[in-house]
C-alpha cells in the first residue's frame, strides 16, 4: 500500500478465526496495515474462508485466507459466491493452482489493473 498512493485503490481486509485469532485480537492485526483505503471486517463464521476456497479452486478441506485478490474496478458481487478475482495469489503451503505471494509481482499486477482502468 506505501508503494501504490492511487486513491481508487479499495483493500478490504477480512480476518477470520485462523491459528488461534480471535475477533479480541482484529483491533491489534489493523496496525499492521495503517492505511485509510484499507477497511477491516471480522468474519467468526468463516463464510470468507468457505466461500473463496470454491471460487479460488483450493483443494478440498484447504480454506481461503492470506490470500490477496484484485478485482477491476467494474467487478460487481451480484451472485450468492463472490466473483473470481482478475489475479489472485496466496500464502499457502502446498497450494498450486495459484501463485505464492511475491508483494512486488502482486504490486506490478495491481498497477496493471488500475492503469488498464483509465483505458476508454
Amino acid at each position: 500500500m506505501k508503494n501504490n498512493l492511487d486513491p481508487r485503490v479499495r483493500v478490504y481486509s477480512v480476518w477470520v478465526p485462523m491459528q488461534g485469532g480471535a475477533e479480541k485480537n482484529v483491533a491489534e492485526a489493523t496496525a499492521t496495515v495503517p492505511d485509510a483505503r484499507v477497511h477491516h471486517f471480522w468474519d467468526d463464521a468463516g463464510f470468507t474462508l468457505r466461500t473463496f476456497s470454491l471460487v479460488l479452486g483450493l483443494p478440498p478441506g484447504r480454506q481461503a485466507w492470506d490470500v490477496y485478490l484484485i478485482y477491476g474496478p467494474t467487478t460487481r458481487w451480484d451472485e450468492t459466491n463472490p466473483p473470481a478475482p482478475d489475479y489472485w495469489m496466496h500464502q499457502l503451503k502446498d497450494v498450486t493452482n495459484g501463485p505464492f505471494l511475491k508483494a512486488d509481482v502482486l504490486a506490478d499486477h495491481l498497477a496493471q489493473t488500475l492503469h488498464a482502468a483509465n483505458k476508454p
